[in-house]
């Protein structure tokens, strides 16, 4: 490997170990070297630090001093596209198509799709989204992709009022799981799942929609899309509901990875923002969030009131953000 490699190689285990700074500096050194790399590090990291503004004009200089790297572009079509700033991010993702190897293309097809979807343009996104779905190269993409792209057409189907298409759409990547070798991700099938049960809920099952939503929370229960389905299904709105940020202990049902087997299973502490109207909602909130086996061990340490515009309409009753666990042991010192 070169020294540039060594130094992506580092950067990107900087990244992955949530050190967006010190990946920074080595991005920055890259490019004292003229590595076109050192634009991806070095936006990626910005990203990170909340500075997509800054990741946008690093992405910019970038393409333009290497402007037949696709990452680049596709990378600059993402975060335009978190920005808001659509036409500008569809530019990018045609930029980066004209230049990426066939079997990258369903990549960028996909990112594309999803800036469309985003974007309100309904009809084009589901046309390249299709280009997605019927890709020679989709199966080498993994299995977590396709879940995302078949969560992305049950979204297309859902904002067009075609709950029905959108239930089809998961019972044929139902069907055929068992053919497939590889396994899929909880995050992807957790957002699959979202798009089900909104799905259900249009269609007026309200209690498939309600255990659609229950199973995404289950996969993944940091999912966006899992949580609000969840509200969603319920439906639930109170004008005495309160907005509580919750810190949260409980007993986790098995020994960690790298602890005795034989030991005890740790403790652990979370956070969850919830809607309800007191406490004990909130707690009954919080454990269908939960792995059953942990649920009758949960217990709220602490509450605090988070307020919100009184212009704001009610809100949905329901957990809104749920935090990272951090385990410990009986006995032992947590901040």
């Amino acid at each position: 490997m070169s020294e540039q490699d060594d130094l992506m190689a580092e950067a990107f285990a900087h990244l992955e170990a949530g050190d967006p700074e010190s990946a920074l500096e080595i991005g920055k050194r890259l490019e004292s070297m003229q590595y076109s790399g050192a634009y991806e590090v070095q936006a990626m990291a910005y990203a990170d630090m909340d500075e997509v503004e800054q990741a946008v004009a690093v992405l910019e200089a970038g393409v333009a001093h290497a402007p037949g790297v696709w990452l680049l572009w596709q990378l600059l079509g993402n975060y335009r596209s978190d920005l808001g700033r659509f036409p500008a991010a569809i530019e990018a993702y045609e930029a980066a198509g004209n230049c990426a190897p066939d079997e990258d293309l369903v990549i960028v097809d996909f990112n594309h799709a999803n800036a469309l979807a985003r974007h309100g343009d309904f009809s084009s996104a589901q046309t390249r989204l299709d280009r997605v779905l019927e890709s020679p190269h989709l199966a080498q993409a993994g299995r977590a992709f396709v879940e995302n792209a078949i969560a992305l057409r049950m979204h297309l189907f859902n904002a067009q009022g075609e709950p029905q298409a959108a239930i089809a759409t998961y019972e044929a990547l139902h069907k055929h799981e068992h053919e497939r070798d590889d396994e899929g991700s909880n995050v992807s099938m957790a957002d699959v799942l979202a798009e089900l049960s909104l799905a259900h809920k249009q269609s007026g099952n309200n209690d498939q929609a309600l255990a659609s939503a229950l199973e995404a929370v289950q996969r993944y229960k940091w999912s966006d899309a899992a949580l609000w389905a969840l509200r969603a299904a319920r439906d639930a709105q109170s004008d005495t509901a309160r907005t509580m940020h919750l810190i949260v202990e409980g007993q986790w049902y098995e020994p960690l990875e790298d602890e005795d087997p034989d030991g005890p299973p740790p403790e652990f502490v979370t956070t969850y923002d919830v809607v309800a109207e007191d406490e004990a909602e909130a707690l009954r909130l919080i454990a269908e969030c939960e792995p059953p086996q942990v649920r009758d061990s949960l217990r709220v340490v602490e509450t605090h009131p988070v307020d919100h515009e009184d212009e704001s309409p009610t809100p949905y009753k329901g957990v809104y953000a749920t935090g990272d666990y951090h385990m410990y042991q009986p006995g032992d010192d947590i901040d």
